[in-house]
């Protein structure tokens, strides 16, 4: 199978360039719009590529980029050129026009949540189109279909993201969350849909060691508009991030008032500038990371359950996390599991399982509690 990775020597792009160049049975195409840092990316990160590695320059805002697209001929473009938030479907009707099976990494609501637009064109063509393929849906969703059997009523989910300080900085990633920083969006509390503000609610949750205590404010995903319908007995979910160092978090918590009462429209215009300074604080800190999910309800005695769900990403393997779910759906296509034809969100194509094989191999440790009784994950 030939796969085309869009930004494929980007920050997460190059991820997934590297974890596919050790694969088997495939070939690669990175794709961006500089042909000197594609080159200079493969000479420096595929030199022990065990597939052939190619490149070519493609703008995704290309209007042509269907018939380019057609004539490169891949069978999959994997599409990581973020930030999502604000995008169209553009890239994902191209390669369906081009009959090609797609998949991205999106972490915007709006764009997860309407990709379903695209239901019929990706039937008529055959094709294979799936959105959110990262953290957020894909693995939110595994870890909550893996354990749902356990509960008669799952009611609340909360749950949330801390990398480490000194892990790679995606302006993508940064520029998303910056662009609903001091904004409203809604999720479900209490049975309602109810207005908060990105990057307020400022508290502290303890992650599994050795992470500790770490601040914690909103965030806006695309789980916060699929999980109230996917679930009809949740009551509750919410959804964090933080940063390691209390003096950037609380920083951009300061930055959000600024936007809600009005002074600043988008803090994702002032993205450069604030990575700059981010990285002025880039020797303290750690490469550690994590992800925690805590599901409440009710088990099949009706009796109160909660499960906590921990990942631990050490050594700057945090990174790795958003990219697994793509390459496991990359690797499920090649190998002609995946056989749905039409557009989707990447809700429970992941299993668990699947996810915990594909980060083997790595500095990434998972854990579970059920109610406040540690054990193993059976996984």
């Amino acid at each position: 199978m030939h796969i085309l990775i869009l930004g494929g020597y980007g920050n997460f792009g190059g991820i997934l360039s590297r974890l596919l160049s050790t694969t088997t049975d495939i070939r690669l195409t990175i794709a961006g719009r500089s042909k000197e840092k594609a080159l200079r990316f493969i000479e420096t990160n595929l030199q022990n590529a065990k597939i052939p590695v190619h490149s070519t320059v493609i703008d995704v805002h290309d209007l042509n980029l269907s018939a380019l697209l057609a004539e490169i001929a891949p069978d999959l473009v994997i599409h990581t050129s973020g930030p999502f938030q604000g995008q169209d479907f553009h890239v994902a009707k191209s390669c369906i026009h081009a009959g090609i099976h797609y998949i991205d990494l999106a972490d915007a609501r709006s764009f997860v949540k309407d990709f379903h637009q695209l239901e019929t064109q990706a039937k008529e063509k055959g094709v294979l189109a799936i959105t959110g393929a990262s953290t957020l849906p894909a693995l939110s969703s595994a870890v909550i279909q893996h354990f749902l059997p356990h509960f008669q009523a799952l009611e609340e989910i909360e749950y949330a993201i801390s990398p480490g300080n000194q892990t790679d900085r995606g302006e993508a990633t940064v520029r998303a969350i910056l662009s609903y920083t001091g904004k409203p969006f809604t999720t479900l509390v209490n049975g309602k849909m109810q207005s908060v503000i990105g990057w307020q609610n400022l508290h502290k949750t303890t992650f599994a060691k050795p992470l500790g205590s770490q601040w914690l404010a909103n965030c806006d995903i695309p789980d916060l508009a699929l999980f109230p319908t996917s679930y009809p007995s949740l009551k509750t979910q919410r959804f964090y991030a933080g940063l390691e160092l209390g003096i950037l978090h609380v920083g951009l918590w300061g930055l959000s008032w600024l936007v809600r009462i009005g002074l600043i429209s988008n803090l994702a215009r002032f993205t450069k500038p604030i990575i700059w300074l981010s990285e002025r604080f880039l020797k303290f800190g750690s490469q550690n990371g994590g992800m925690l999910m805590i599901l409440s309800g009710k088990d099949h005695q009706d009796k109160p359950l909660n499960i906590r769900w921990d990942l631990v990403a050490l050594e700057n393997h945090g990174p790795l996390i958003p990219i697994i779910p793509a390459l496991v759906l990359a690797q499920k296509i090649a190998q002609g599991q995946l056989t749905q034809r039409g557009a989707m969100h990447a809700m429970n194509l992941m299993s668990l399982e699947d996810f915990t094989i594909a980060v083997q191999g790595f500095n990434i440790k998972l854990s579970v509690l059920y109610n406040d009784i540690n054990v193993p994950t059976k996984v």
